[in-house]
């Protein structure tokens, strides 16, 4: 079982990349959103891998860059209905804190904002795995309660001034990360404006 791939970003496109380990390339599918998170083609990177195997033997690596993004792709497979490609749409538009968060509150609505999860499979998903949620260990140094808290009102004066959700998105997990959990949403906004407007 592979656990991680660690080697050069050999290549990289919309869906997928190629890690060069020692003259041999994997295949390695991507959220969109990990793809943000990647460095530059040539330089080192660390993916934590999802080995699938289907009943006629088709091999898909799926990879991550936290042990985070991993466990909640792991945990969105265990429910009924969903497979690796509606798991990895959820890793793609919710960060590991707000998808623990949106399960614990039974928040249909973020969760249907993830594309191909309707009102009742987002029911289910939170029905299957509201019991243990919080007993998912994240390795994110965060104040859970205020910091999503926090990102959901800068997400909603984002979109409000016209970016997408996937750019809102996107935009405040960038400023979240620069300036700290500590962070106030005025600055959180004008931070994240400089990510949709470049």
């Amino acid at each position: 079982m592979i656990s991680y791939i660690k080697g050069v970003l050999a290549h990289k496109d919309a869906k997928q990349v190629t890690v060069d380990v020692n003259g041999v390339g994997y295949a390695v599918d991507v959220p969109p959103r990990i793809l943000t998170d990647l460095p530059p083609v040539g330089d080192t990177v660390t993916l934590y891998i999802y080995y699938h195997q289907t009943r006629d033997n088709k091999i898909t690596l799926y990879g991550f860059t936290s042990r985070d993004a991993l466990k909640v792709f792991e945990l969105a497979l265990t429910v009924t209905g969903v497979g690796p490609g509606l798991a990895q749409n959820i890793v793609a538009r919710l960060s590991p804190v707000q998808f623990q968060r949106a399960i614990h509150r039974g928040d249909v609505p973020t969760l249907t904002r993830i594309p191909r999860v309707t009102a009742d499979l987002a029911q289910a998903i939170i029905s299957k795995l509201k019991k243990n949620i919080m007993k998912m260990q994240l390795e994110v140094d965060t104040d859970l309660e205020n910091t999503v808290s926090l990102n959901t009102e800068v997400l909603e004066i984002l979109i409000n001034l016209g970016a997408s959700e996937l750019q809102a998105e996107q935009a405040v997990e960038k400023a979240q990360k620069v300036l700290g959990p500590s962070a106030k949403r005025e600055n959180l906004v004008q931070h994240a404006l400089r990510y949709i407007q470049n």
